[in-house]
This record gives structure tokens, C-alpha cells and sequence, in this order.
């Protein structure tokens, strides 16, 4: 009889695994960017605050500029609540097994195709004051999704600790290697 060795996490496929990574990812890549956007934006003359309120004029409008605090608030969650959802859509393509660098390419990759969508489409007709304040920072938007694809890239170091202990245990699957004669 030929015997194949099968490891539990190839037996038992883990969403929980995957989510769970994603959504670590996402977080860690929502902070590279607030955390350099934040930073280059008071490099600038702006502001640490800026950039979130810029994003929170999604909500408020131009008036987010001068509205404070709930208009950080409003810009630091629409950051995070969209940088979990796509780092947990992240998670679920990738694996265990991926390789980091391969996923840090694709995270790049999806920071920059982002960065693209989100200038060309999605910031003028949803967000024009947000629109406004990327184009006096081109490079800096651009480097802080960058960065942001990184964080995603980091997404299977996570699904392996989510997972850890899965892939050590063995189960034997017996299978004849020739028909049973009677």
C-alpha cells in the first residue's frame, strides 16, 4: 500500500486564518500610511493633521479643514475601515505558504493601482478637498501608498501566526496502490 503524509493545514482550509491576517495586514498598512502621511504633511508646513482631515471631508466637506478633531476622527476611520476590508480581501487570496516577497510585490502592486484608481477616479468626484491636498503632495501621497502596499505584503507572516501549530500535526491517508483482487 502507498501511504501519503497530508498535513492538517492542507486537510482543513482556514478562513479564520486568512481574515484574521488580512485584517492585521490591513491595519498595519492603514498606519504606514496615516503615520507617514502624517509625518511628510508636517514636513511640509501642513500639519500632522491634515491628511485625516482631509479624508474626513468625505464626510464634511471643505468645512473638514477647519472642523477639528471629528473630522480626524471621521478621515482616521474611513482609513482603517478601508484598509481592513481590502486587507482582509488580501488575506483570503493569499496563503501560509506564499512567499513574502512575492506578497510584498502584489502588496506594492495593489498600493499602486490604488494610489492610480483613487487620483484619477475616485478622489474628484467623491472627495474634491482631498483631491486638493494630494496634488500639492504628489510624491508624498504616492510613497505613503507604497508603503501601504508593504503593510499588506506582511499579510502571510500574519496568516502563519494565525495558523501556527495547523501545519505541524501529521494524518496518515491510506491508499492502495493496486486493485484488490478476491
Amino acid at each position: 500500500m502507498a501511504e501519503q503524509l497530508v498535513t492538517a493545514a492542507d486537510a482543513n482550509y482556514s478562513w479564520g486564518g486568512k481574515i484574521g491576517g488580512g485584517l492585521v495586514a490591513g491595519l498595519l498598512a492603514a498606519t504606514l500610511w496615516m503615520g507617514f502621511m502624517m509625518a511628510y504633511s508636517s514636513a511640509i508646513g501642513d500639519g500632522p493633521t491634515m491628511p485625516l482631515r482631509a479624508l474626513g471631508a468625505l464626510v464634511y466637506g471643505i468645512e473638514a479643514l477647519v472642523a477639528g478633531t471629528i473630522a480626524m476622527v471621521a478621515g482616521a476611520g474611513i482609513q482603517l475601515g478601508f484598509s481592513i476590508v481590502l486587507g482582509i480581501f488580501f488575506g483570503l487570496a493569499m496563503s501560509r505558504r506564499t512567499s513574502l516577497v512575492l506578497a510584498t510585490l502584489l502588496g506594492i502592486l495593489v498600493g499602486i493601482a490604488i494610489w492610480l484608481g483613487m487620483n484619477l477616479y475616485v478622489l474628484p468626484f467623491m472627495d474634491p478637498t482631498m483631491a486638493a491636498r494630494v496634488a500639492l503632495m504628489p510624491i508624498g501621497y504616492f510613497i505613503a501608498h507604497v508603503l501601504f502596499g508593504i503593510g499588506l505584503g506582511m499579510t502571510p507572516l500574519f496568516i502563519r501566526a494565525f495558523t501556527r501549530g495547523r501545519g505541524q500535526e501529521t494524518q496518515r491517508i491510506d491508499r492502495p496502490s493496486e486493485p484488490l483482487l478476491t
